[in-house]
């Protein structure tokens, strides 16, 4: 493993950058940061973060047995003399703090560039993609692993830069106001992608208004240059772009300062699209599903500080591309079925692009929909026209499963669906659901599983048999 930055700090850095008061003064160095205290090592700084379930200062007597030497704590514990404590006010803010002084370390070397990626739905696609097209023009980059992207995610992420690392791809989430700042504020990105504007996490952000302000929160970052944004954000962003910070806009739209997407084609292995920057163009094949990753794929290859790729390059590099669980993968039963398993997360947007998807398609096609999540007084209505809208591709069968299932059949039924193709089922009875859409299903049908993690939807693949493809 590499030498991390936090290695380079000695121990009044520390100190000075985690806003400490130092117990038991050693002056030595720490290789890691570790918020596990059962997977601590000798070499580690213990960072005892508290939760709701949680405090980890009662794990500091264990930490010292493995080894341990130092911890950040927000009291001052009875440890042993050779044990030092950073004692701060609030933990959680001084981990962020380090965060900040660490990426600030690297960049005092020079050749380093932060880009983050935040916005209601794409962001681990896009943050892996932008990682991908960094790799293929040789750079080292350090990125955020799985979707580590709120108050603790970004600084673990962080404290695994080395000197070696000379990119940092961060994913910044948020699920209220201020949080974009705050983790924008840590990161100081220079290149930044707004993913999208949509209805998710509106018991935080109240209005998809609220969310297009938090999202913005990014392009007040203190170091940004360059904001990449999907045309569809103009009537948010357009009148907010400081002076000395360039926005590109991509999408659809045929304009001279938009870079384009054209002639997009989706098949159940791979979209495939031209990327139009100009009078340049590349015919990109993106083994992904769904139509919204052609923007996911535009937007990290116009956020490149410098893009010297080719089209083969470019399209060597994506083929490359693999994300968590989840995400729009295909699965298939022993009987031919495909299932389409996009469980890891809903919201209205990323519902409505999935179902559109399914109408390229031209099979039978069958959904299982699940309750989205964290909508606030919206919730129902929303569900209901979730309902609405699946009726509108003539799926052969629609289960709908959780807490609003009969607003999605409400929904449904309001277009005229027979309502003996339309089952409603809880998220605990779910295989009763699943028998009744078991005798729809052939091995030409398509069918797409969509909601919220807390469903549990990857269920649907284990009744099914099912192996992904």
């Amino acid at each position: 493993m590499d030498e991390t930055m936090l290695s380079f700090m000695d121990e009044s850095e520390l100190a000075d950058a985690l806003h400490a008061r130092v117990v038991h003064p050693l002056n030595r160095k720490y290789d890691a940061a570790c918020t596990d205290s059962r997977k601590v090592t000798t070499n580690d700084l213990f960072v005892a973060l508290s939760g709701e379930r949680f405090d980890a200062h009662d794990f500091i007597p264990d930490v010292v047995k493995k080894g341990c030497k130092g911890a950040v704590v927000s009291r001052e514990l009875d440890v042993p003399e050779d044990f030092t404590l950073f004692v701060v006010e609030d933990v959680l803010k001084s981990f962020g703090w380090l965060a900040k002084a660490i990426l600030e370390k690297r960049r005092q070397m020079g050749n380093f560039t932060t880009y983050a990626v935040t916005g209601s739905n794409g962001k681990t696609t896009s943050k892996e993609l932008l990682s991908l097209l960094l790799e293929a023009q040789g750079h080292r980059v350090l990125k955020t692993q799985g979707n580590f992207n709120n108050f603790v995610g970004l600084p673990m992420t962080v404290l695994n830069l080395s000197p070696q690392h000379d990119v940092a791809v961060l994913e910044m989430g948020a699920n209220a106001p201020g949080e974009i700042a705050y983790l924008s504020g840590l990161g100081q990105p220079d290149i930044a992608i707004i993913t999208c504007v949509g209805a998710a996490h509106l018991e935080g952000f109240g209005s998809l208004d609220g969310v297009a302000r938090a999202k913005g929160e990014m392009i007040d970052a203190p170091r940004l240059h360059k904001i990449v944004l999907p045309t569809e954000t103009r009537r948010f962003y357009e009148n907010r772009i400081p002076s000395g910070v360039q926005a590109i806009w991509v999408g659809n739209e045929s304009s001279p300062e938009t870079i384009g997407i054209r002639n997009l084609t989706v098949h159940l292995d791979n979209i495939q699209f031209d990327y139009v920057d100009g009078e340049q163009t590349f015919h990109l094949s993106l083994p992904l599903l769904g139509a919204h990753n052609a923007g996911n794929l535009a937007r990290a290859i116009a956020a490149l500080d410098d893009n010297s790729l080719t089209e083969v390059q470019i399209n060597e590099a994506i083929a490359k591309v693999r994300l968590p669980s989840g995400r729009m993968e295909r699965w298939q039963s022993p009987e031919g079925t495909s299932f389409l398993h996009d469980a890891y997360n809903a919201n209205p947007m990323s519902m409505a692009e999935a179902i559109k998807m399914m109408v390229k398609f031209e099979v039978p096609v069958c959904l299982v929909l699940g309750d989205m999540r964290e909508l606030g007084p919206t919730s129902a209505d929303l569900h209901r026209e979730l309902g609405r809208s699946a009726v509108r591709i003539h799926p052969v069968k629609i289960l709908c499963v959780g807490e609003y299932a009969h607003d999605m059949k409400a929904g449904i039924l309001e277009e005229k669906y027979q309502e003996s193709d339309v089952f409603c089922t809880s998220s605990e009875n779910l295989e009763d659901g699943l028998g009744w859409l078991s005798g729809a299903l052939t091995p030409d049908t398509v069918c797409l599983i969509k909601g919220s993690r807390g469903v549990r939807l990857e269920r649907v693949l284990e009744f099914f048999h099912a192996s992904r493809k």
